[in-house]
This record gives C-alpha cells, sequence and structure tokens, in this order.
C-alpha cells in the first residue's frame, strides 16, 4: 500500500490532525475507553464535518472504537473512508494495517516502516502509537512494546505511549503495573484525561481503594469540567457504592451530552431504579423498546418500573411476559421476586409461593424468601406448611428471633386449636406451647408469651378443671400490671379476669357439690371469683358476661 506524502505540517497538531479540527470531547472519549460513546459521537458529528482532516480524524476514531467494540467489518469501512476523504492520512493507513497484519504481515511492516520514514512522521509520537495500537489490536504483543518504546524515545514529554503500555497492561491482568503507567502518563501530560479515568476503572474494581478512583475522577472534573464522559464514569463508581443519589445526579450529566447508545441508557434506567425513581425509568426504557423490542434488559426494567408505578394486571403481565418469553439461564432472583410480589398483588398468592421458592433455589443467600413462604401459607390459611417454612428460616439465623417465633407460636396455636382430631390436636398445642415457652426464656417480660401459653393450656383444659392456663394469665397480669400498660392490653386483662373467675367458681361449685350443696366451705373460692370478675367490669362496665357472673353468686 502506498501512502502519499503530506506536503503541508498541519497534520503536525493534535494527534497529526489539523488544528482546525475540533473532535477532542469524541477523542478523550476514546483514550477514556468509552468506546460506545466515542463512537455515537463521531457517528453524530461525521455529517456535519466539511473540513476534510477533521473528517479523516473522525473516520480514525470511529474504526478504532469499532474496533474495540468487536465489529471489525465497520472499522474496516469507517478506515476506508477516512482514506478517500484524505488519502495522504497516515492514520487511516495504519488502521487498515490492523487487517493487513492478518493478511499479510511483510505488507503491513513495509507501510508501517514507509509511514514512519516520512519527513512528516519519524518524529510524530503519535503515529508511533497509532502503529503500536495497530500491533496490540491485531495481537502481536512484543511488536506493540517496540514500538511503544520507540515512541517514548521520540517523545520524552510525552503520556500517550504510556496511555498505551497501561492499556497493554491492564490487557493482561497486570493491574497493579498498569496503575502505575497510567501515573507516569499523567506525569508526562497531565491534563490526559484517558489515564485518569482508565486509572481510576482499575481502583474502582477495589472497596477500599474506590476513595483514590473518586479522587482521579474529580481531578479531570477540576481541569475539564465540560467532559461529562468522567460524569458517566463518576456515575458508576457512585453505582458500585451503592449511593444511587450521586449515581443518577452524575450519570443524568452524561447522558444529557447525548453521546449515549441504549447500553448507557438502560443502565440509567437501572441507577433510577435503585434509587426508587420509577417514574423516570419508563420515558428511558420506553423507547429502547420500540427500537428493539426483545432486548432482555429492556423488557426487565420494563416490568420492574412498571410493578412499582401500576402495580395491577398490566405490570403482572409485563413480568409474565418477560419470565415466558426469557430463557431460564437468564432470569435471575429479582426476576422471580417480581413476578411473585404481582402475583401476590393480584391475589393470586398460591401461584406466587414457588417463584419466592426458586429465589432462595437460585440464591442460597436469600434464606428469608422462607419466611415469606411462611407468611403467605399463613394468609391462605395452610398453617402446617406455614410453621415448616417459619421453622426453616429460624434454623438459619445466628441468633433467636422473638418476633419470629412470637408468629410461629400464634399460628401453631390457631393450627392446633381448629384441629378436630383431639391426639393431633394437643401434639400441636405442645409444640406451640414449647416455642412461646422458649420465647418467655429469651424475655421474660414480654406479656403476650404468656397470654398465648395461658390460651394453649385453656384449650387442653376446657373445662377448667385443672386451672392449665391459671399461672399463665396470672403472670400476664403480673407483668402488665407492674409495666403500667394496663389500657394497651385492657383486652388481654379482661379475658385474664375472665378466666380466672371461672376458674374460680369452677373450684367453688366443686367444693360446695362435694359438701352437700353447702357453699360456706367453697367461701373463699366465691369471692375470688367474685373479685376477678368485679375487675372486669373495672375495665369494662358494660361488660353482661361479668354481670351475670356477678349476679350469680350471692354469697358475701
Amino acid at each position: 500500500m502506498k501512502i502519499v506524502k503530506m506536503t503541508s505540517c498541519i497534520c503536525l497538531l493534535t494527534l497529526g490532525f489539523t488544528s482546525m479540527a475540533d473532535n477532542t470531547t469524541g477523542i478523550h472519549l476514546y483514550e477514556s475507553g468509552m468506546y460506545s460513546a466515542s463512537k455515537v459521537y463521531f457517528l453524530k458529528k461525521l455529517n456535519t464535518i466539511s473540513s476534510p482532516e477533521e473528517k479523516a480524524e473522525a473516520c480514525y476514531y470511529l474504526g478504532e472504537s469499532y474496533l474495540m467494540l468487536g465489529k471489525q467489518d465497520s472499522a474496516r469501512l469507517y478506515f476506508e473512508k477516512g482514506v478517500e476523504v484524505l488519502p495522504a492520512d497516515p492514520y487511516n493507513q495504519i488502521g487498515l494495517g490492523v487487517f493487513l497484519l492478518k493478511e499479510d504481515v511483510k505488507k503491513a511492516e513495509a507501510l508501517f516502516k514507509e509511514i514512519l520514514s516520512g519527513r512528516l512522521y519519524k518524529k510524530d509520537v503519535n503515529v508511533y502509537v497509532a502503529v503500536a495500537r495497530a500491533y496490540m489490536q491485531a495481537g502481536n504483543v512484543t511488536k506493540a512494546r517496540e514500538y511503544i518504546e520507540q515512541a517514548k524515545k521520540v517523545d520524552r514529554k510525552s503520556g500517550l505511549p504510556f496511555l498505551l503500555e497501561g492499556d497493554l497492561l491492564r490487557a493482561q491482568r497486570q493491574l497493579g503495573e498498569a496503575a502505575t503507567t497510567y501515573d507516569h502518563a499523567i506525569h508526562f501530560s497531565p491534563e490526559l484525561i484517558g489515564a485518569y479515568v482508565k486509572n481510576a476503572r482499575i481502583y474502582m474494581s477495589s472497596n477500599s481503594n474506590r476513595a483514590v478512583s473518586l479522587e482521579r475522577l474529580n481531578a479531570v472534573k477540576e481541569f475539564a469540567p465540560d467532559f461529562t464522559g468522567v460524569d458517566c464514569v463518576i456515575g458508576e463508581l457512585y453505582e458500585a457504592q451503592g449511593d444511587s443519589k450521586n449515581a443518577v445526579q452524575h450519570y443524568a450529566r452524561f447522558i444529557e451530552s447525548g453521546y449515549y447508545d441504549v447500553e448507557h441508557l438502560l443502565r440509567y434506567a437501572g441507577i433510577l431504579h435503585f434509587d426508587k425513581q420509577y417514574d423516570k425509568m419508563l420515558p428511558i426504557i420506553l423507547p429502547v423498546l420500540q427500537k428493539t423490542p426483545d432486548n432482555l434488559v429492556a423488557k426487565r426494567l420494563y416490568a420492574y418500573a412498571l410493578a412499582k408505578i401500576e402495580p395491577g394486571k398490566k405490570s403482572l403481565e409485563a413480568i409474565q411476559h418477560f419470565i415466558e418469553t426469557t430463557p431460564r439461564e437468564n432470569h435471575i432472583t429479582q426476576d422471580y421476586l417480581c413476578y411473585a410480589d404481582q402475583l401476590v398483588a393480584n391475589e393470586q398468592i398460591a401461584a406466587a409461593i414457588p417463584y419466592y421458592g426458586k429465589i432462595v433455589q437460585k440464591d442460597t443467600t436469600k434464606k428469608a424468601m422462607w419466611a415469606t413462604i411462611g407468611d403467605l401459607f399463613i394468609k391462605i390459611g395452610s398453617r402446617d406448611s406455614a410453621d415448616h417454612y417459619l421453622a426453616l428460616y429460624e434454623s438459619t439465623l445466628p441468633a433467636p428471633d422473638l418476633q419470629l417465633l412470637f408468629k410461629r407460636g400464634r399460628n401453631l396455636y390457631i393450627l392446633g386449636a381448629r384441629d378436630s382430631v383431639p391426639e393431633r390436636r394437643t401434639v400441636v398445642l405442645q409444640k406451640a406451647d414449647t416455642v412461646f415457652a422458649r420465647l418467655s426464656e429469651l424475655a421474660p417480660k414480654f406479656a403476650p408469651a404468656y397470654i398465648w401459653r395461658a390460651r394453649i393450656y385453656s384449650q387442653l383444659d376446657p373445662e377448667t378443671l385443672q386451672g392449665l392456663a391459671k399461672p399463665y394469665y396470672e403472670k400476664m397480669m403480673e407483668i402488665v400490671l407492674e409495666s403500667g400498660n394496663s389500657e394497651r392490653y385492657k383486652a388481654e386483662l379482661i379475658e385474664c379476669c375472665k378466666y380466672l373467675g371461672y376458674y374460680y367458681y369452677v373450684q367453688a361449685d366443686a367444693i360446695t357439690e362435694k359438701h352437700n350443696g353447702n357453699p360456706d366451705f367453697a367461701k373463699a373460692e366465691y369471692l375470688k371469683a367474685k373479685e376477678y370478675f368485679s375487675k372486669v367490669l373495672e375495665y369494662s362496665p358494660n361488660d353482661q358476661g361479668a354481670i351475670d357472673a356477678l349476679q350469680g353468686i350471692t354469697i358475701q
């Protein structure tokens, strides 16, 4: 391939192109590794450029961006367009050299040698870096390093060779060395934005170094406040830290620049989702779905947003469509959670339960879903299944959960009380008592535990002949009265007094019967019964049951 010699020195400026060129933002995007954004920038600008030099430059960076995005055919197309626009331009010919290196190495090497031997380029660090980049993209690391070293010798004060060397090291996963090399690039070229951004990305990968990453990025904002590409990266950094407020603020600024593609839009929508700005998600997602209706991320985020904004039939249909049309291997736990939640919102609880189960199957750290499943089984009346899942969840906890114990005990009480088979009923009620007994041990002053134990023993002693519930009702009253919470537990205190009043009345009647109907032998018990029924009236003056009981006790 023969290149045409340039007869003007206009190509010596910037990256060898005319000083009249104004592709600076796009070049910064490319050098920062933001290849999709640089592609969008140059595609938007290409048709508005009149200067051949500027257009050739745009073609070169478009080709480079497409190469980095894995679009070989598009890359070749724009390199060829660049050569057509400005045949003397060495950069697009070097870009085409990437393909020539794979087809005919000797011809490619001859091309590079001819370019670099020309008077205009033999001392141009940018051209050496471009050749090194071509070798790197062709997979020849040795040659890439060779030209990087030559570039350093051509201009000992330029950071560009170090920028590419850092890219090479990072591609080889030598991250520490890459970070140091980017620092060298910054040392020689303090305003080389790409070095700051790529350095920051290395530090972003470690939680402990994210402060260093932010420092690098903020440095760019200091000397290049209008470069919104750095806001994109800062937004990603805050997103990684879970700071959705700051993530939205910075990423929005980048989106407003217009140099975004579909992936940027969807990432922004995802950040809005984490920040609970669901109403702002749909205007971003809908245009994407119109153009690419099968876009998996767009369909997912659309369903998520709709579920928050408009829970109901429409949102259920959206997530159901997503689940049914997406391969199972592409499902994530959040998909199942959204679907299950919408099924519950639409009163399809039984259908929702298996999807909550899928969450735990897919991610074993989500064991809290077992508690959710237990709650749903309670809601639909399957209390035996409810206890199974609540107990399963309880077994995973590092320490007792008092609220969970209370829920389990109450659920077992209701399950046992409703059982018509006496043997099974007793077993379940005793199991409930075991749960409440444990709760009482852990929280001795927790009054509700005692009244539920009292209710259990009332079920086990329905005729109140043994008074099995008596000590628990008494303990309940003692704790409540000591704590001064009588008003809060007024209904429970009434229940206590009625039980104790009835208990003493039953005892009194038994003693009276034993003594041939003489109530004098049961006077103490009758007075106790009267005392408790009188207390009921203190809490509820119109309680007819207590009034009737007191009228039935004539002993003074």
